[in-house]
């Protein structure tokens, strides 16, 4: 994008800003989280990462023995090659730090994941100094209902309990790929009449459209096969999250098809997402969603029939494409 078109851009939105922090008009202070969430929305801002720093646990991604630093570009003499500066919506670089502060079954496996955050947390901040409210924002990304994966970002300070508080929330688009729920009803389908079990052909749907949206394969195989940082930090995440939803065995299974000359990202996003499937599926199970797409079989069972009539519960129980946005506004 062109740099001028970038701060008119910019611009802009510091005057939208001002419009809607600003105003003495008392009878839309009720509002005040929903302009508090129109800011957001319509601010651009920037950020800065660095893969040097350290987390609130004192590791840093470069430090780690997933992370390989490229030859020639030693973290001291490049430091630039290490930092990362992106800028979007200021809702949306708040979704983007909800999916890359990942948790599984409560461990957080991505070190940089802090640093996002803070990153996002101080340039959102900065572009609401000066303003009448205190914002509070909480991002909440879970691919679906009741899920062991999820991850959470925020922004500002948590209101008291006995502050005057206006609250609002939204769900927020991501640039991730969402589901086919009928491909995925189909796969239960397939899956209950071969076994009697279609949670496991569900799962294994499930877990291809998230790993797929983690790991898009044409944009992967492209880091996979630079030599640059881009490259030290996808192999990164690809072996962390190896061990989170695996063990060393997956890691290493993974390792040899994204390392070398010829990388292979579809091999690697399919071992993942296998590994993947295992906890999905348990949470399938401790779910309503198994019950419902039992009974829906029950009583259709035609193929398309069960598509049709399941699709519209999977849309309901699934959400790998959009994160949860919850703003509060108080008065300074």
């Amino acid at each position: 994008m062109d740099v001028s078109l970038a701060l008119l851009i910019i611009s802009g939105c510091v005057l939208m800003i001002g419009v809607y922090l600003h105003s003495d008009d008392d009878s839309i202070d009720d509002d005040r989280a929903d302009r508090a969430y129109q800011t957001l929305s319509g601010s651009t801002v920037t950020i800065t990462y660095d893969m040097t720093n350290e987390n609130e646990s004192g590791q840093a991604p470069i430090d780690s023995d997933h992370f390989d630093v490229p030859e020639g570009l030693e973290p001291k003499e490049n430091p630039e090659l290490y930092r990362v500066t992106t800028y979007d919506a200021a809702s949306a670089l708040l979704a983007e730090a909800a999916i890359v502060n990942i948790e599984i079954d409560g461990h957080e496996p991505l070190a940089y994941a802090d640093e996002v955050e803070r990153s996002v947390d101080a340039a959102i901040q900065g572009q609401l100094v000066g303003s009448d409210d205190s914002v509070y924002a909480v991002a909440t990304w879970e691919p679906y209902e009741n899920s062991s994966i999820r991850g959470t970002a925020t922004t500002g300070e948590q209101p008291s309990q006995t502050a005057d508080v206006s609250s609002t929330s939204v769900t927020v688009s991501t640039k991730m790929a969402g589901a086919d729920h009928e491909e995925i009803a189909g796969e239960f389908y397939k899956a209950r009449e071969s076994s009697g079990d279609g949670v496991d052909g569900a799962a294994n749907a499930l877990a291809d459209v998230i790993v797929e949206a983690m790991f898009p394969v044409a944009e992967t195989q492209y880091t996979l096969e630079s030599t640059l940082t881009e490259n030290s930090v996808t192999k990164y995440d690809y072996r962390k999250l190896a061990l989170a939803f695996g063990d060393d065995n997956l890691k290493e299974d993974i390792n040899e098809d994204i390392s070398g000359t010829n990388p292979n990202t579809g091999e690697a996003n399919d071992k993942l997402a296998d590994a993947l499937a295992e906890t999905i599926a348990d949470d399938m199970r401790d779910d309503p969603i198994s019950d419902e797409l039992n009974q829906t079989h029950a009583t259709h069972s035609h193929r398309d029939d069960f598509e049709a009539a399941a699709a519209p519960l999977l849309e309901e129980y699934v959400s790998v494409e959009t994160v949860d946005l919850t703003v509060q506004a108080t008065k300074r």
